[in-house]
C-alpha cells in the first residue's frame, strides 16, 4: 500500500506541476493580449484547476481513477487536448502499473492469509496425531512411554507416518527417544512427547 500511495503521489506531482505551468503560461499569454490566451484561458485552465488544481486533489483523483471511484478518461483528455496527446502514454503507464501493483497486493494478502491458515491446520492435525500415537504406544497405559514401548511399536504405520513427516529415517528412533526424554528419566511422559515433536 505504501508503494501505491508513493506513485500516485509522484505522479501527482508530475500532473501537478505540469498543469499548473500551463495555467501560468494561459495568464502570461492573456496578460499579454495573445488572442490564444482567451481560449486558453476559459476552456483548458478551468479543466486543469477542476482536475489538478493541487497537488491534493490530483493525488485524490489519481486514486480514484485505479480504485474505480472516477473514470481516468476525465482526467486525461484535458491533459490531451491542451498539453500534449503523450501524456496519454504516461497515464495509460500510470494506470496499468498502479492497477497490477494493486492486483498483486490483494492476491499476496489472500495467499498469505491462505498459507497461515495451511500451517495452523497442520499444526492441529499433528498434535492430535500425536496425541493418538502416544495413546497408542503407552501400552500399560500409565502416562508414559518407556524405550521399550517405543521400540516394539517402530512398525505402527502411525509411527512410520510421523517419522516420515518430520523427515527422520526409522534408524534414528533411539536418538530421537532421547532427545525427547529431556529429564533423562528413560521414559517420555505426554509433555514431554508433544513438546518435542
Amino acid at each position: 500500500i505504501v508503494l501505491l500511495l508513493l506513485v500516485v503521489y509522484i505522479v501527482g506531482c508530475y500532473f501537478t506541476q505540469l498543469t499548473l505551468n500551463y495555467r501560468l503560461d494561459c495568464i502570461r499569454a492573456t496578460e499579454a493580449g495573445e488572442e490564444a490566451g482567451e481560449e486558453c484561458h476559459q476552456d483548458g485552465a478551468e479543466l486543469m484547476n477542476q482536475y489538478y488544481g493541487s497537488l491534493g486533489m490530483t493525488c485524490l483523483h489519481l486514486f480514484q481513477t485505479v480504485t474505480g471511484g472516477m473514470e481516468w478518461r476525465h482526467l486525461l483528455y484535458p491533459l490531451i487536448d491542451y498539453i500534449s496527446p503523450w501524456l496519454a502514454v504516461v497515464f495509460c503507464f500510470y494506470v496499468v502499473f498502479t492497477s497490477v501493483a494493486l492486483m498483486n497486493i490483494v492476491t499476496g494478502v489472500f495467499v498469505e492469509t491462505a498459507l497461515q491458515r495451511g500451517r495452523e491446520d497442520k499444526d492441529v492435525y499433528m498434535i492430535n496425531h500425536l496425541r493418538e500415537l502416544f495413546g497408542k504406544l503407552d501400552e500399560d497405559h500409565n502416562g508414559k512411554i518407556s524405550w521399550l514401548e517405543f521400540e516394539e511399536n517402530l512398525t505402527e504405520p502411525r509411527l512410520l507416518t510421523f517419522f516420515k513427516e518430520i523427515d527422520i529415517d526409522i534408524s534414528e528412533a533411539q536418538g530421537l527417544f532421547h532427545l525427547l526424554d529431556r529429564d533423562s528419566s528413560g521414559v517420555l511422559d505426554a509433555d514431554e512427547f508433544l513438546s518435542g515433536c
